[in-house]
């Protein structure tokens, strides 16, 4: 990974360039690949952008304070785009991308994707929801892995039937039988 001029003459260019250096373990196909981290125009509709077109492939950041919760989803989404192109190891299409990237580094996001469904009502609390998510995701990916061609919606559906179902995040995954603490819903 390489920085723009632009992206190093920014101010908060360091914290940044940590966030995304953070996440790049969880995406160990990049590690050969030869891209570019730059920066969009403040005024960008877009949070962030990859360009696979040009070489070396550029992913562009709308500039952000390092403290922005949105980076920890755009900054693992557009590493994912670089798995569909060019590299080709991750289906195209942004639900796929998005269910991709949180399979991956799901339970850092601190803000819901963007382009999955997911239900209005728990958005302003994602950070608790982000390990059911991902845990779902890793599942959805494994229905793909046997055959299911049907894998976003059914992430989609599964992970709406759990909030509805008012499945907690603590429901989901109770502590341990040996931690000491008490089983979801024991007095």
């Amino acid at each position: 990974m390489r920085l723009s001029r632009r992206f190093r003459d920014y101010r908060h260019a360091a914290a940044l360039e940590e966030i995304a250096t953070s996440f790049l373990p969880r995406f160990p196909e990049l590690r050969h690949l030869d891209f570019e981290l730059d920066l969009l125009p403040s005024s960008s509709w877009h949070l962030g952008v990859t360009e696979q077109d040009r070489l070396p492939p550029r992913i562009r950041l709308r500039p952000a304070r390092p403290t922005n919760p949105s980076l920890t989803y755009v900054i693992p989404h557009e590493f994912t785009h670089l798995l569909q192109r060019p590299l080709g190891l991750v289906p195209s299409g942004e639900r796929s991308c998005d269910l991709y990237a949180m399979a991956r580094a799901g339970e850092s996001f601190r803000v819901s994707p963007g382009y999955l469904r997911v239900p209005r009502a728990i958005r302003p609390e994602w950070p608790l929801w982000a390990p059911v998510a991902t845990s779902l995701a890793r599942e959805a990916l494994r229905e793909r892995s046997a055959g299911r061609r049907t894998y976003i919606a059914w992430w989609e559906s599964e992970f709406r039937r759990r909030v509805a179902r008012g499945i907690t995040p603590i429901d989901a995954f109770p502590p341990p039988a040996d931690s000491g603490a008490p089983a979801p819903g024991a007095a």
